[in-house]
């Protein structure tokens, strides 16, 4: 179990498990709690905001359990997939993990190599977007939503004149030559148009992720 503080009083029991993991860690900050029972095992989630984002975690073993209160401490992706571990981290010594990560919501995980009653420490470091907060997330999913609304209306629009091109083409076969001629070429125009608008929604739809995908 743990008592949590970036340096100040904030609860963060019960974080037993990924679904109670306290959080989100900020960005250059000290964190600290204890291993108090067997077994125990201590989560905590942060986000990562930009794309490959240098991130290291350290934590050291403060001991007062056991003489070989070993520790150790994974970074976890979204599905709780270890993507970097330290363990069998001694008392008074530190381990480190050091990962490139794209954008996510990951977890860390404290817990006891062997046996438990140990205290422990550990900093966050990385680079821009690193530990970042989830309104960044949240706002580019907002704007990626807002860019996918306005090529889908750019679509149904393009679509409609292409709809009435269509048409024009069609009524100008019982016309001149020339009517015909230029009833094709809006026709072309109109279609050239639908097909670029039907990349900008493709680009915009893409543009949500992986922004949309993750969780809160």
């Amino acid at each position: 179990m743990t008592a949590l503080a970036p340096r100040a009083d904030a609860e963060s029991e019960p974080n037993d498990t990924i679904l109670s993991a306290a959080g989100p860690l900020a960005n250059h900050q000290s964190y600290a709690g204890d291993l108090e029972v067997e077994n125990d095992r201590d989560f905590y989630f942060f986000y990562v905001t930009s794309p490959a984002s240098p991130v290291t975690l350290s934590l050291k073993n403060l001991g007062g359990g056991p003489l070989l209160a070993y520790i150790g401490v994974s970074i976890l992706d979204a599905s709780g997939v270890p993507v970097g571990t330290a363990t069998n981290i001694e008392e008074g010594r530190e381990g480190a993990i050091a990962l490139t990560l794209e954008p996510q919501k990951y977890f860390v995980e404290v817990f006891s190599s062997l046996d438990y009653g140990a205290g422990y420490t550990f900093e966050t470091q990385g680079g821009e977007g690193a530990f970042g907060p989830y309104a960044t997330i949240a706002g580019r999913c907002a704007a990626a939503r807002a860019a996918s609304k306005t090529a889908y209306n750019g679509l149904t629009k393009a679509e409609a004149k292409l709809q009435r091109a269509t048409a024009r083409v069609r009524r100008s076969t019982y016309g001149s030559r020339a009517a015909h001629r230029s009833a094709q070429a809006v026709y072309r125009r109109a279609e050239a148009r639908v097909a670029g608008r039907r990349d900008a929604l493709r680009r915009a739809r893409k543009s949500r992720q992986p922004w949309c995908s993750i969780s809160a």
